[in-house]
C-alpha cells in the first residue's frame, strides 16, 4: 500500500509540474493575443483625435528662431530641425521638424512664397516617441489645389472604396506662436499607419520612383513627389514640360521634337494650342507662335489621344525606360528593379526582395496571380484610383506616388499623393473629356502592355467584372446618396474662415470659392458618367464612347480648381499661374 501511495503521489507531483509548466506558458500567450487589439485600438488613439474630421485643428511648432531662419533661407537642404509641437494643447517635445517635397518644394522655394510643406517625426530624437501612437506626420501646403480639398477628397473615396488610405484632417499651423496657413495633416506610410489599417509593420514596403525622376529630385536618397523644374530660369508649364533654354539639352526620354535641317528645334506654327498630353510652349508669355496649326482630332471633332492616353498625359518621353516603377518583368536580377528596391522605406530582406520579383513574373505572365497579389485590394486601389483622374502616378508616365506593402507572400498597393487629382496634372484638360474618362481605359500616354498591374484586371473578365461591382458600390455609398455633394460643403463651411485669414495662401478667397463650386460640379458629372458606363448607356472603353452619349460639363473649367505649377490668375502665391522667381540666393539653392 505503501508503494502504490508512493506511486500515485509521484505521479500527481508529476501531474502538478505539468499543469504548472502549462498554466505559467498559456496565460501568456492568452495576454498577448487578447491584448494585441487592446494595443492596436491604444496605439491608433491620434484617429480620433488629430485625425478628426469634424473640426481644423490647431498645430504649434516651437524652434529656435535661428533655426526657422536657415530652414526658410535652405527649404531644399531639408534639415532635420529640433523642435517642440503643441496638438491641440499637448506638448510633444524633441521632435524632428523639416521641410518636404521635390518638385513642389523647388517651385516655392524658387518663389516668393515660404508656404513649404513639412514633416514631423515624433521619435526621431527621442526613440520609440509618438503623438498617441503616431509616429510621422506630413503637413501639406496644398500647393496646385483651389480647393483645398483635393488630397483630402481622395483619400475619403479611396477609404469609401475600402483601401487601406491615410487619414486626413486640416490643421491651422503656427510657427513660433505666429499663424502660418490652412494645411492639410496626412497620416505618414509607415508603421503606425500600417498597423492601423490592420496590416502588419514587419512587412515590406517600397515606395517606387523611377530613376529618371530619382536623378532629377537629387539622387536616391531624396523622397519624391514629382518631377523637378529646370535650374534657372528654366519653368515647368502646367500640363507639361517646356523645352529647356539655356544650355538646350532636352530632358531624358524617348521623345524628340521635330528640328529643320540644321538641327534646330521646329515649332509647329499654330494657334496656341498644343495636342493634349503633348509637350508645352517655349518659356515666356506661355503661347504659341500664330497660325493655322490645329491638334488631331478624332471623327467627332475631338482632340485624339495617344492609344491608353487620358486627358492631358502630362510630360512625353517619360515613359518606356522604367528600372522596374512599371511593374514589367524583366528578368531575376535585383538590380533590373532598382526604381523598387532603391526606395525600400524599412527593413527588406533578401528574401522579400525575391519574392516580390516573382510577384511581378506572376503578375505579367497572368499565371498564379493571386498567390503573390491581393487582388482584391488592387482593385479597390483603381477603382477610386481612376474616379479622381491623378495622372501624377502609376497610371500616367511618372511612375511614383504609390507604395507596394507585402506581407506574408501577398502584395498590395497604397495610394499616395493627390493634390493633382481632378484633372490637376493635365493643366487645360477639357472638362467634358475628363468628367467621361473611360472606366477601362484609364491610362494617360501609356499602355496597358507598360502597365501590368492595371491590365491583370482588365485583361481578365472576373476581376473586370469585380471593378465594375465595386464601383457600383462605391457610387451607391457615397456619390448617389448624396454624400459626397454633403461633405464637400460641409468641409467647405468648416474650413472657409481658415481660408479667409490664410496668410500665406497661394489662392484668393474667390478663387476657393469659384474652386469648390467646380469641384462639386465635376464629382457629380464623373459619377453621373461612371454610372451611365457601367449600366451600357456610354462606353466604358475609349474606342466605345460616343459623343452624343457624353455627360456634358463644357460649363467647367478644371484649371480653376488649381493646377500644376501653382495658383491660377490672380493666386496670391503665384500671380497669373506662374512662379515669380526670388532674386537672392536661387541659383545656390537649386545647386
Amino acid at each position: 500500500m505503501r508503494k502504490i501511495g508512493a506511486i500515485l503521489l509521484s505521479f500527481a507531483m508529476l501531474f502538478g509540474v505539468c499543469m504548472t509548466g502549462c498554466q505559467s506558458q498559456s496565460p501568456s500567450s492568452q495576454t498577448e493575443t487578447a491584448d494585441e487589439p487592446e494595443k492596436k485600438t491604444a496605439s491608433a488613439g491620434y484617429a480620433d483625435t488629430l485625425c478628426d474630421t469634424s473640426t481644423v485643428h490647431e498645430i504649434n511648432v516651437e524652434l529656435a528662431e535661428d533655426d526657422w531662419k536657415d530652414l526658410l533661407a535652405n527649404p531644399l537642404e531639408k534639415t532635420k530641425y529640433k523642435a517642440d509641437v503643441t496638438i491641440d494643447g499637448e506638448k510633444i517635445e524633441n521632435v524632428s521638424f523639416a521641410t518636404k517635397g521635390n518638385t513642389s518644394l523647388s517651385q516655392v522655394a524658387s518663389s516668393d512664397s515660404d508656404r513649404y510643406s513639412f514633416k514631423i517625426n515624433f521619435g526621431k530624437y527621442e526613440k520609440g516617441q509618438t503623438y498617441q501612437g503616431l509616429d510621422k506626420l506630413n503637413l501639406n501646403n496644398i500647393m496646385s489645389d483651389a480647393t483645398y480639398m483635393k488630397d483630402y477628397l481622395s483619400y475619403r473615396i479611396m477609404r469609401e472604396a475600402g483601401v487601406s488610405a491615410s487619414l486626413t484632417s486640416y490643421v491651422a499651423l503656427s510657427v513660433n506662436g505666429e499663424l502660418h496657413g490652412l494645411y492639410i495633416a496626412i497620416e505618414d506610410v509607415s508603421d503606425s499607419m500600417l498597423e492601423r489599417s490592420g496590416k502588419s509593420s514587419d512587412g515590406a514596403l517600397y515606395k517606387p520612383e523611377t530613376e529618371r525622376l530619382d536623378n532629377a529630385n537629387g539622387g536616391p536618397d531624396k523622397k519624391q513627389d514629382g518631377m523637378q523644374p529646370p535650374s534657372g530660369d528654366e519653368q515647368m508649364q502646367q500640363g507639361g514640360m517646356n523645352p529647356p533654354s539655356g544650355d538646350g539639352q532636352m530632358p531624358q526620354g524617348d521623345f524628340q521634337p521635330p528640328t529643320n535641317s540644321d538641327g534646330k528645334i521646329e515649332m509647329p506654327q499654330g494657334n496656341g494650342q498644343m495636342p493634349q498630353g503633348g509637350m508645352n510652349p517655349p518659356s515666356g508669355d506661355g503661347q504659341m507662335p500664330q497660325g493655322d496649326f490645329q491638334p488631331p482630332t478624332n471623327s467627332d471633332g475631338e482632340i485624339e489621344m495617344p492609344q491608353g492616353g487620358g486627358p492631358q498625359g502630362g510630360p512625353m518621353g517619360m515613359d518606356g525606360d522604367s528600372s522596374g516603377a512599371d511593374l514589367v518583368y524583366s528578368d531575376d536580377n535585383r538590380d533590373s528593379y532598382s526604381d523598387i528596391f532603391d526606395n525600400e522605406e524599412n527593413d527588406v530582406s533578401e528574401d522579400d526582395e525575391k519574392e516580390l520579383i516573382a510577384a511581378i513574373k506572376a503578375l505579367n505572365s497572368g499565371e498564379n496571380i493571386e498567390q503573390y497579389w491581393n487582388m482584391d485590394e488592387v482593385i479597390r486601389y483603381f477603382v477610386a484610383h481612376n474616379f479622381v483622374l491623378n495622372y501624377d502616378s502609376y497610371t500616367g508616365t511618372m511612375l511614383h506616388n504609390y507604395y507596394l506593402y507585402q506581407n506574408d507572400g501577398k502584395v498590395s498597393i497604397l495610394p499616395w499623393d493627390y493634390n493633382l487629382s481632378f484633372g490637376g496634372f493635365q493643366g487645360g484638360s477639357d472638362a467634358t473629356s475628363a468628367a467621361n474618362w473611360a472606366i477601362d481605359s484609364p491610362l494617360s500616354g501609356t499602355t496597358e502592355e507598360k502597365r501590368p498591374l492595371w491590365n491583370a484586371i482588365v485583361s481578365n473578365e472576373a476581376y473586370l467584372e469585380k471593378y465594375h461591382q465595386y464601383y457600383n458600390e462605391l457610387l451607391a455609398n457615397f456619390f448617389s446618396n448624396g454624400k459626397c455633394t454633403e461633405e464637400i460643403e460641409r468641409v467647405y463651411n468648416m474650413i472657409r474662415p481658415y481660408v479667409e485669414k490664410d496668410p500665406t495662401a497661394f489662392y484668393t478667397l474667390d478663387e476657393f470659392d469659384e474652386a469648390v463650386t467646380t469641384l462639386k460640379a465635376f464629382c457629380e458629372k464623373r459619377a453621373e458618367s461612371i454610372s451611365k458606363q457601367l449600366n451600357g448607356k456610354l462606353g466604358s472603353t475609349t474606342d466605345t464612347q460616343k459623343s452624343e452619349d457624353k455627360v456634358d460639363a463644357s460649363d467647367l473649367t478644371l484649371s480653376k480648381m488649381g493646377s500644376q505649377g501653382g495658383g491660377k490668375d490672380g493666386g496670391k502665391g503665384f500671380p497669373n499661374g506662374e512662379m515669380p522667381q526670388k532674386q537672392d540666393n536661387t541659383q545656390q539653392k537649386n545647386e
